[in-house]
């Protein structure tokens, strides 16, 4: 009897800590849940619940302090002002991706969220596992948007006449793997570089290549023949 008394007691004790454990990393992991109605912050809570994140909710983003454990930031966008405050966010914060949610998205307010920091927009109509899906994106340093704005963003950036610029052997496998859906992260640690000297010589390309950001080079590749096998 005692020997099984104390094998109970260690199988407790094990699981005790285990749960501890997780609760401990899932507390590393927090992502705020900001703006909208209650319900939808319900809603939404309970989705990035389901992907193993711990939520917070507030009513604007100004009021998010992230710390060691942030992670990300959903935020329903209503209005400019709530525009201007992922501005102010992600000044303070730039690692911390914040995923927009537009009422009505269109290319328009998909470009105003991404010139003011989003790493990625949804439509408000969109289902709460689109959102994850988004954010799971995020999180990966890619950024996720429906192919119809893809699609339009890629026809209003006019082909040159000619080849303007011109990227060499190790810019080109660059281009690919981000394009493949590489982070730069994973980028920065495969060619031996920081990941701070990595974002900085992508800087340098997207600025040669008269592009803004991974996106536009993604399809300034794709016009130029630069992605296509050799």
């Amino acid at each position: 009897m005692m020997c099984q008394t104390s094998g109970r007691r260690l199988i407790g004790s094990w699981q005790g800590s285990a749960n501890r454990d997780r609760y401990a990393r899932r507390m590393a992991q927090r992502i705020a849940i900001v703006g909208g109605k209650p319900t939808w912050q319900r809603g939404m809570s309970a989705t990035v619940t389901d992907l193993d994140y711990v939520t917070v909710t507030f009513p604007e983003l100004g009021a998010w302090r992230p710390g060691r454990g942030g992670r990300a930031v959903i935020v329903f966008i209503a209005d400019d002002k709530a525009l201007d405050t992922v501005v102010d966010f992600v000044s303070e914060y730039p690692h911390i991706p914040v995923v927009a949610v537009i009422p009505e998205l269109d290319l328009a307010s998909f470009a105003k969220a991404v010139r003011a920091g989003a790493s990625g927009a949804v439509d408000d109509a969109d289902s709460h596992e689109v959102v994850g899906e988004a954010l799971s994106a995020a999180i990966q340093d890619r950024v996720s948007a429906p192919i119809h704005l893809i699609r339009a963003m890629a026809q209003r950036v006019p082909p040159p006449p000619e080849m303007s610029a011109s990227v060499d052997d190790s810019e080109t496998a660059w281009l690919r793997a981000l394009a493949g859906g590489e982070t730069v992260a994973a980028l920065a640690e495969r060619i031996g570089y920081s990941e701070r000297e990595t974002y900085r010589m992508l800087g340098d390309l997207y600025q040669r290549l008269g592009v803004t950001n991974r996106t536009e080079a993604i399809i300034w590749a794709t016009r130029h023949g630069v992605l296509d096998p050799d």
